[in-house]
């Protein structure tokens, strides 16, 4: 088996769930399921060419008490046998409670979303805890190919560092809409999923 890992960015997730929403009004109220999120990445068409359907693990990375966490996301039971398969969510760190005031007058205010994502990047814990990961797998010679869910530039370092070891490093994001092409360039290939796909995450079905 291949040493393939797919490291989810879960305040870029976050964001663009929340962002997917306010575009798609049918879905508020529905909450996203990592594990069906998971399966699109082992089942795409698109993916299978990089990872033969080989895998380790899918490791979801989420800021310790961030409340977007319980707001869009359908956390497993991990306590219920055969509720998860090589999947695994960490909490890194803690989100600083003020911030939820700035972000609720930002929301009231309309701000650009560039701006209040930036609210969002005042903690880095989780970009340290996944760049970590990946260079201890790398120093181990425990890694051929990561699957990186991410929008963030802090990450190109990492990405760099990885591709001059002799590893792979592909780019994954929910959709097309907001990809930075800056960011595509310093990965091995970037992929987005169609809204059928996105919308089974969320339990349903799309509608034309």
């Amino acid at each position: 088996m291949d040493y393939n890992y797919f490291f989810i960015d879960g305040s870029t997730l976050l964001s663009d769930i929340k962002k997917y929403i306010t575009k798609h009004p049918s879905l508020k109220g529905k909450k996203f399921d990592p594990v069906i999120f998971s399966k699109l990445f082992s089942l795409s068409n698109d993916l299978t060419p990089f990872h033969g359907r080989s895998y380790r693990r899918i490791v979801f990375y989420f800021v310790t008490n961030d409340k977007r966490v319980k707001e869009f996301i359908k956390v497993p039971d991990f306590k219920k046998s055969g509720a998860i398969e090589d999947l695994e969510i960490k909490y890194c760190g803690k989100k600083i409670p003020t911030y939820k005031k700035a972000a609720d007058w930002l929301d009231g205010q309309k701000a650009p979303n560039y701006v209040r994502d930036s609210l969002y990047k005042s903690e880095k814990a989780v970009d340290t805890k996944i760049c970590c990961d990946a260079l201890i797998l790398l120093s181990l010679n425990k890694l051929d190919r990561i699957f990186l869910y991410t929008n963030d530039y802090d990450f190109i370092p990492l990405c760099q560092t990885i591709k001059s070891m002799g590893a792979n490093i592909n780019l994954i994001q929910l959709t097309d809409s907001r990809v930075n092409k800056d960011l595509v360039r310093e990965f091995d290939a970037f992929h987005s999923f169609k809204d059928e796909k996105i919308y089974e995450c969320f339990g349903t079905k799309f509608k034309h």
